[in-house]
């Protein structure tokens, strides 16, 4: 998940979270504390922490959004206490340990990106001895839900009279193979929730997580899958949760679909192992659900995120072990650019000569400067 200026606005109005957040940070720093706010987007954490009687705060951000967060907090007059690092905090080297590490850099749910190695990092390298994790620990819940509205939404267009009388059943499988946002409230709820993981950042070290979840329906209704949300202590006693039926938060509730809907009778026994594997910048989810019901066979799902995007032939077999690469002719125009990066051109001088060689590609300098000044971006230093 990406957040732009109004989805940091949305953040900071999200009254149950930042006052959460607010009590949390007051009780941490104290007068000369070092902070390190990762993520920190239009600063918010930061100018706290220095109001609350931070010596010195790192922000750090790789969005352009923090530019924001530097104009604000020269209008604040709080620019000599805060250094902002443009960065991933995993590649950032500070002057100093912080006392404390305030983060929020989940999604719907806490496994989201590289949260875990990040904070890994942060505890591990970045943070002095006895010092402070913002938040503490995430415990991710879930439970059987009655989504009737939002299940036909994701399906409805993969099936029936709106299919045109096409098979696209290949689709509709692929459709259910995701989970998805949503907004969901407590009645839809059809047995108790169970507790999938604990993740304690003062800890965790592992990525991966899976578990077994079990439940017994405790009323009739149709299930359409699972809701999972977390329950997040931020401090001792202090903190907030995402699940159905309380105030609408930034986060939303994941819901987890399954392959059709099941008619829940109550004493049925519903469990549900889920399986979340770090890959690459992104999780991959496997949910396999068994429902049963005295006297009758069971009912299983398998599902994945691994088949929510079909991929092509051509895509997986440029990913096999075997395959022996060629550099196309993006790759070459990638490749002369890069190599011309040491330090003895400018990009002005880059991008004529990307155009001299490649002039079925680049019509004019400026397109190969646009070209040239991407590549930049992503991985020139400023050193």
């Amino acid at each position: 998940m990406s957040y732009d200026l109004h989805s940091f606005g949305r953040m900071i109005a999200d009254r149950a979270r930042m006052d959460a957040y607010v009590e949390a940070l007051r009780r941490a720093v104290r007068p000369g504390s070092v902070v390190l706010d990762i993520g920190t987007g239009t600063g918010i954490f930061s100018l706290l922490a220095c109001r609350f009687g931070a010596e010195r705060v790192y922000a750090v951000e790789p969005s352009d959004t923090i530019q924001a967060a530097r104009e604000v907090a020269r209008a604040s007059g709080l620019a000599d206490r805060i250094e902002f690092f443009q960065d991933l905090s995993t590649r950032v080297d500070l002057p100093r340990r912080a006392d404390v590490v305030v983060s929020d850099i989940r999604g719907v749910l806490p496994l989201h990106g590289r949260i875990i190695p990040s904070l890994a990092d942060a505890r591990e390298r970045l943070l002095a001895p006895g010092g402070v994790m913002i938040p503490r620990r995430d415990t991710i819940r879930a439970a059987p839900v009655e989504a009737a509205g939002l299940y036909a939404r994701m399906v409805e267009p993969w099936e029936g009279d709106l299919a045109y009388g096409f098979d696209v059943s290949s689709v509709r499988r692929a459709v259910v193979s995701a989970w998805t946002r949503a907004h969901l409230e407590a009645d839809q709820l059809l047995a108790a929730p169970a507790e999938w993981a604990v993740i304690d950042y003062g800890a965790i070290r592992d990525p991966d997580v899976g578990g077994e979840m079990a439940w017994t329906a405790e009323r009739a209704g149709t299930a359409h899958g699972f809701a999972a949300w977390f329950d997040t202590e931020l401090a001792e006693g202090i903190g907030y949760s995402t699940a159905p039926g309380g105030p609408e938060m930034i986060y939303g509730t994941a819901f987890f679909p399954w392959e059709h809907p099941v008619d829940l009778h109550p004493g049925d026994r519903i469990s549900v192992d889920l399986d979340a594997r770090l890959v690459g910048d992104g999780y991959l989810w496997t949910w396999s659900t068994r429902v049963e019901r005295e006297g009758a066979e069971p009912l299983r799902f398998r599902q994945s995120t691994f088949h929510a995007v079909p991929i092509s032939p051509a895509r997986l077999r440029r990913r096999a072990d075997s395959f022996v690469p060629r550099l196309g002719e993006d790759g070459r125009i990638d490749a002369l650019v890069l190599s011309r990066m040491d330090g003895g051109a400018s990009l002005g001088d880059i991008a004529r000569e990307v155009r001299e060689r490649f002039p079925a590609r680049f019509a004019t300098w400026e397109a190969a400067l646009t070209r040239v000044g991407a590549l930049s971006e992503q991985y020139a230093s400023d050193g």
